[in-house]
């Protein structure tokens, strides 16, 4: 009896939820085509013509379009699937793919795409019918999500604006990954009309950008919402005159964290800012299509202190807090979008949450391993209101990262989140202090999140290298995966008792002083080894190849982050060892301008002046 051919099984992220492999392969002819339910959406056309075209680089714009009967892959609708879920089978004649809806065909595509993965295409149709055609293992996969938002924040508003090639990296990631949701967080990087002094230096996106992002995530299936903070962290508005008369304290107030600030950063609670935010928000929603609107809400440091004193000894802080925020929610509501808000200051007073609308949306941030996710969800959960989790990359205020902490965090906020009936999932990636992190730092977060919030049983730890080398270096960037992965380990032994940094970003900007009451703690062999380890890994990822162009962009800013975290290091050794730190200058002027040239590659230059003046104001304590 002849032997069942067989052929490798591909790896496939997110992982579905259920594969059973079966015998026999299915041999992909020259010309195959797609037809039935959905191949008309222009987002399934637009990946699938993608797909199609890579085997047939001969000038054909399209896909050939067959009837259902001949053709090769059968898409069908099928209302009996979950919402988004789908159900591919690979058989030897052909392959067919079941879903409820076009976003579940569209998964279910992008499902089948990974089977093609790493092979060896022919640059021609003719090349193609003369080489061994490809093989696909056969199979029946069903597969759904567990979260029914699965979405990414990316933070716009301390320093970094992507560029248009960031955002199509951004697109085509979250296309592959497949997330629905995507919010550009936003304070002042919008160019509202008659505000151009607020955003002038920003590089802030236009109205046009922002119908242009909406085309292009709208054709890949994801939701782009609209996010603007419109009570706290308002300080890029208040910190001018013109503006003065809307702060909770005009004057400044003593910040529990940075200490004296001289202008406010929170909203006066009344009517006077609900009028101001009515003209904005009639300017900015209207571009975005999505019903949703995060308008924030988090972090107003001194709210009660200033203009609301009065309130706030009669009714309480949280009280004045919640009655503005309703508020706000009926000026969202006559805009026509639905409230998302950031959830941590009703927490802080659990009896209020059971007066927040139902029909809004708490967003719980939490960005430690050990955020108590378990706790505020059952909180939220008890009440019966809606929540979403959002854990974060780990990538701020570092140079490589927290990859443990990050890890950790994201399997937290899902499994709780799961436990407690939240309705969505939404991973953070945020600027604070400049944005000073090289942007590869958040694949690693972006992929892992996105992996488990589709399917957090089946996800492992282990796999996460290989799927950032599948998903963001094209499966020829293994080495920088897993370099990305181990740089965000190296400093463990210095971070211990830090909360939302590393030790060695911190050294990078603080004075002297300040580093000489914390070096002192850890040994010269400490800091000698993670410095060297940083040097080794740097050394490694620059021999990794320069292309296809993301590897190239994505090993030089993991190098450039690596050789900074070094430099500090190297600071803190010196200063330990009580010797002069004047021979890092010239090294930091190398750094400061390395830094300024691959801020370029995926960002606007609005922000780059501010990041690098911190990094200059190091030069005088050398």
């Amino acid at each position: 009896m002849k032997k069942e051919k067989k052929t490798k099984e591909p790896f496939l992220w997110p992982v579905p939820q259920k594969v059973k492999w079966t015998e026999g392969v299915n041999v992909v002819p020259a010309n195959f085509s797609v037809a039935g339910a959905f191949t008309k959406n222009a987002a399934f056309f637009s990946i699938w013509q993608r797909f199609w075209q890579s085997f047939h680089n001969d000038g054909r714009e399209h896909a050939t379009w067959k009837d259902e009967r001949s053709a090769w892959l059968r898409v069908e609708r099928v209302s009996a699937l979950p919402n988004e879920g789908y159900r591919l089978q690979i058989q030897r004649g052909g392959v067919s793919l079941q879903a409820a809806d076009v976003r579940g065909a569209i998964h279910g595509l992008l499902t089948l795409r990974q089977f093609f993965r790493n092979r060896t295409l022919p640059s021609n149709a003719a090349e193609y019918t003369s080489l061994q055609r490809p093989e696909l293992a056969c199979c029946i996969i069903e597969d759904w999500p567990d979260y029914a938002v699965r979405g990414f924040m990316l933070d716009i508003s301390r320093g970094k604006v992507p560029d248009f090639r960031g955002m199509l990296v951004i697109a085509s990631a979250l296309r592959e990954l497949k997330c629905n949701h995507l919010q550009l967080y936003t304070e002042h990087t919008f160019a509202f009309t008659g505000h151009e002094k607020v955003w002038q230096e920003s590089s802030a996106n236009t109205a046009q950008d922002i119908l242009t992002f909406q085309e292009w995530f709208e054709g890949v299936g994801i939701e782009l919402s609209a996010n603007f903070n419109s009570f706290g962290h308002f300080e890029r508005w208040l910190k001018h005159p013109e503006y003065k008369h809307l702060a909770e304290c005009p004057n400044g107030f003593e910040h529990p964290i940075k200490g004296k600030v001289p202008h406010g950063t929170t909203l006066r609670p009344n009517a006077a800012s609900l009028k101001f935010l009515d003209k904005l928000w009639a300017e900015y929603l209207p571009l975005f299509k999505s019903r949703r609107f995060n308008l924030g809400g988090d972090e107003p440091w001194e709210l009660g202190q200033g203009w609301s004193k009065p309130l706030g000894k009669k009714y309480g802080k949280h009280r004045v807090y919640l009655d503005f925020l309703k508020k706000l929610h009926q000026l969202a509501k006559k805009h026509g979008k639905e409230m998302l808000f950031w959830g941590d200051i009703l927490l802080e007073s659990p009896e209020l949450v059971k007066e927040v609308p139902k029909d809004a949306t708490a967003l719980l941030w939490g960005y430690e391993a050990d955020h108590p996710f378990a706790e505020q969800c059952a909180k939220l959960a008890k009440a019966k209101r809606k929540f979403w989790v959002c854990p974060g990359t780990s990538a701020w205020n570092t140079f490589t990262g927290r990859t443990d902490n990050m890890l950790a965090n994201i399997e937290s906020a899902v499994k709780h989140g799961l436990a407690n009936g939240a309705e969505g999932f939404l991973l953070t990636s945020w600027g604070d202090g400049g944005n000073h992190q090289p942007w590869p730092i958040m694949y690693p977060g972006l992929i892992y999140a996105a992996g488990m919030a589709w399917n957090a049983k089946g996800t492992k730890r282990a796999d996460l290298a290989r799927a950032v080398n599948q998903v963001v270096f094209e499966g020829r960037g293994l080495v920088l995966a897993k370099a990305l992965m181990a740089a965000g380990k190296i400093e463990a032994p210095l971070n211990e008792g830090l909360r939302n940094a590393t030790r060695l970003h911190r050294w990078f900007f603080a004075s002297t002083k300040e580093i000489e009451n914390e070096a002192n703690k850890f040994s010269l062999t400490t800091l000698t080894t993670v410095g060297n380890r940083l040097c080794e890994l740097s050394l490694r990822v620059g021999k990794e190849a320069r292309e296809p162009w993301e590897n190239y962009y994505c090993r030089e800013e993991l190098k450039l982050g690596l050789d900074m975290a070094a430099w500090a290091a190297r600071r803190a050794q010196l200063i330990c060892a009580r010797e002069s730190t004047r021979r890092l200058k010239a090294e930091l002027k190398k750094l400061i301008k390395r830094f300024e040239q691959l801020w370029l590659l995926h960002a606007r230059p609005g922000g780059l002046p501010e990041a690098v003046a911190r990094m200059r104001a190091v030069e005088k304590e050398l």
